[in-house]
C-alpha cells in the first residue's frame, strides 16, 4: 500500500490540479499542485522523492569512485574478462524477472499469498539459474578462453541467489515509497561492492575483484532488507496466484532479458573475435558515456514506473506528466551529453588515467549518439504502469531487437563500427517508443515537438561557445584546464540563458528552490499543454 503521507495527499487533491515533475537535476521527482490557490506540495510526498534522488546520487558517486580507482589498478584486458562474467551473469539472472516483484509494485491491493507465490517464483527461478550456470561455466570458460571464468560464474550464481531474497522486501518498500529505506539499503550494499572490489584488486585476485564485490554488496543488501522488513512468513512456500505474477512477468522478464542482451551482447561478441583489451575500452567508454544519464535521469527511472502506477490506480491524467518530464529530461540530457563529446579527452584522463585515452574517439561518438535516447527512458514505465505490458514488450522487442542485431554486427568490424551503429539504432528506438507512448498517451507530435523544440533551443545556446573553442583548437579535444574552464562556465551561462529566452516549464522548478518569481526574457514563446 501507499505510504501515510502518500495516501493523504491524493484523497485531497483533484485530478486536474496534480501532476509529476522534477524538482531540479538534485531534487527528484516530487507532485505539487498545478492551481497556486491550493498551495505548493506536500512535504511527505517531496521528502520520498529527494530520497530516492539521493540514493541515485550516492550510487553514482560510489561508481565514479570506484571507476576511477579500479581503471589506475586492473589493465584493460583483467576489466574486460570480468565484464564478460558480469554480462553472462546478468543476462541469466534476469530471466527470473518472469516472476518479477515489480507484481508487487503495480498490483492495486497485495495479499500475503501475493507476497509469498512471488517469492518463491523467484527464490525457486533464481536458484535453478544458479545450478545451469555452474554446471556450464566450465564451458563458458573454454570459448572465452579464460580459465578463471569458471570460478567467477560460480561466485556470481550464489551472489544471484543471495541477492533474489531482497527481491520482494525491496519491491514492498517501494510500493510505500519508502525511498528513505531504500537509499540506505542500496547505498550500503553499493559501498561494500564498491570496496570489496577494490580491496581484492588490490590483493591482485584479478578478474575475480568484481566477483567477491558483487558477493559482498549481494549479503548486505539481502541483510538490511530482511532488517526493513523482516517478514519471516514470505519465504513459506506458496503458489497461489501464480498465473497473474506469470501473466504480468512474462512480459516484464522478456522486456528485462531484452535490455540486459542488448547491454551485453556487444561485448560478449568482442570478448570471443577480439582482444579481452577491446572489450575493457568499450567497457570504460560506455561507463563515461552513461555518467550523465545516471546523473541526470536514474532518479527519474527510479521512482517513474511507482508514481505512475499511483497516477493510474487513483485515475488521474498522464499525458501532462509525460510532457513534463519530458521537457526537464530533455533540456537536462542534451546539453550534458553533448558536453562529454567536447571534453571528451579531459574526463578520460580525469575518470580513468592516461592509459585510457584511447577510448576517447569511442566516447565522442557514444556521447553524440546518446542525443537520440531521450523518448527512450519513460516508455517502459508509462506503458507497465498503464497496464500494457504486451505493448511495453512489443516496443522493447522491436526496438532493441533489432538494435541488438545491428549492433552485434557492427562488433566484428571493431570499436569505431560498434560506436557508430549507435545512430542507427538509438534513433530507431526513439521512434519506436514514441509510436507505442502514443497509443496510451494521446499527445499529438507536434505538442512533443514544441516540447523538444524548447530543450534543443536551450542545448544550442549552451554548446555555442564551448564548440568554437573545439573549432579553434583545431578540433582536437585535448583541451588545456584554461579551455575547459571556459567551456564549462560559457555552456552554465548560454544554457540558462536559453532557459529565460524561451521561458522553459522548468524554470518553474527554481521558482520553488528560490521562492522567487524569475523573470522571463520572453523572446519565445512556445505554448503547449504542459506548461
Amino acid at each position: 500500500m501507499l505510504s501515510p503521507n502518500c495516501r493523504h495527499y491524493i484523497a485531497n487533491v483533484h485530478a486536474d490540479d496534480w501532476c509529476l515533475i522534477i524538482l531540479s537535476p538534485f531534487e527528484g521527482m516530487l507532485i505539487r499542485h498545478q492551481s497556486s490557490a491550493k498551495g505548493i506540495i506536500d512535504v511527505g510526498i517531496r521528502k520520498a522523492y529527494l530520497m530516492a534522488a539521493l540514493e541515485q546520487y550516492c550510487q553514482i558517486v560510489i561508481s565514479v569512485l570506484m571507476i576511477f580507482v579500479i581503471s589506475r589498478i586492473l589493465g584493460s584486458s583483467t576489466i574486460g574478462a570480468a565484464v564478460i562474467g558480469l554480462g553472462i551473469g546478468t543476462i541469466a539472472f534476469t530471466i527470473r524477472e518472469l516472476a518479477t516483484s515489480e507484481f508487487l509494485i503495480q498490483r492495486a491491493n497485495v495479499s500475503t499469498d501475493d507476497i509469498r507465490t512471488a517469492t518463491t517464483l523467484i527464490l525457486g527461478l533464481s536458484m535453478i539459474i544458479a545450478a545451469v550456470l555452474c554446471t556450464i561455466a566450465p564451458q563458458i570458460a573454454g570459448f572465452y578462453r579464460e580459465p578463471q571464468l569458471t570460478r567467477f560464474i560460480h561466485v556470481i550464481s550464489v551472489a544471484g541467489v543471495l541477492d533474489a531474497f531482497s527481491g520482494p522486501a525491496s519491491a514492498l518498500i517501494r510500493r510505500d515509497m519508502q525511498f528513505g529505506i531504500a537509499t540506505r539499503i542500496n547505498t550500503a550494499s553499493g559501498i561494500v561492492y564498491a570496496l570489496g572490489v577494490v580491496v581484492a584488486a588490490l590483493l591482485d585476485a584479478g578478474i575475480m575483484s568484481f566477483a567477491w564485490g558483487t558477493l559482498a554488496g549481494a549479503v548486505v543488501r539481502m541483510m538490511l532488507s530482511f532488517h526493513a522488513r523482516p517478514l519471516l512468513w514470505m519465504f513459506r512456500p506458496c503458489l497461489r496466484g501464480t498465473r497473474a505474477i506469470i501473466a504480468f512477468g512474462g512480459y516484464k522478464g522478456a522486456s528485462s532479458v531484452l535490455d540486459r542482451a542488448y547491454e551485453a551482447l556487444p561485448q560478449l561478441v568482442l570478448g570471443h573475435i577480439m582482444p579481452m583489451s577491446n572489450v575493457g575500452l568499450f567497457n570504460r567508454a560506455n561507463l563515461v558515456c552513461g555518467l550523465p544519464d545516471k546523473f541526470l535521469l536514474s532518479a527519474i527511472f527510479a521512482v517513474a514506473f511507482p508514481a505512475f502506477s499511483a497516477e493510474v490506480r487513483n485515475n488521474r491524467e498522464i499525458k501532462p506528466s509525460y510532457l513534463r518530464l519530458m521537457a526537464y529530461i530533455s533540456v537536462l540530457y542534451w546539453p550534458t551529453t553533448l558536453m562529454l563529446g567536447v571534453l571528451a579527452h579531459p574526463v578520460v584522463l580525469l575518470a580513468l588515467g592516461s592509459e585510457w585515452v584511447s577510448v576517447v574517439p569511442i566516447l565522442q561518438l557514444m556521447a553524440v549518439a546518446a542525443f537520440f535516447s531521450v523518448p527512450c527512458i519513460l516508455t517502459f514505465p508509462i506503458l507497465v504502469a498503464l497496464g500494457a505490458n504486451r505493448h511495453a514488450c512489443e516496443a522493447n522487442f522491436v526496438g532493441r531487437g533489432l538494435s541488438t542485431v545491428i549492433i552485434c554486427a557492427a562488433s566484428f568490424q571493431g570499436l569505431t563500427a560498434l560506436a557508430l551503429s549507435q545512430f542507427i539504432s538509438l534513433p530507431f528506438q526513439a521512434y519506436i517508443s514514441i509510436l507505442y507512448v502514443r497509443k496510451h498517451v494521446p499527445f499529438t507530435w507536434a505538442e512533443l515537438g514544441a516540447v523538444f523544440g524548447r530543450s534543443a533551443i536551450a542545448s544550442a545556446l549552451s554548446l555555442t561557445v564551448p564548440l568554437a573553442v573545439l573549432a579553434l583548437n583545431g578540433f582536437d579535444s585535448r583541451l588545456s584546464i584554461i579551455q575547459v574552464i571556459v567551456c564549462c562556465t560559457s555552456c552554465a551561462v548560454g544554457w540558462s540563458l536559453g532557459l529565460l529566452v524561451i521561458a522553459h516549464p522548468i524554470l518553474e522548478e527554481f521558482t520553488l528552490l528560490t521562492g522567487r518569481s524569475i523573470p522571463h526574457l520572453s523572446i519565445v514563446r512556445l505554448r503547449t499543454s504542459v506548461k
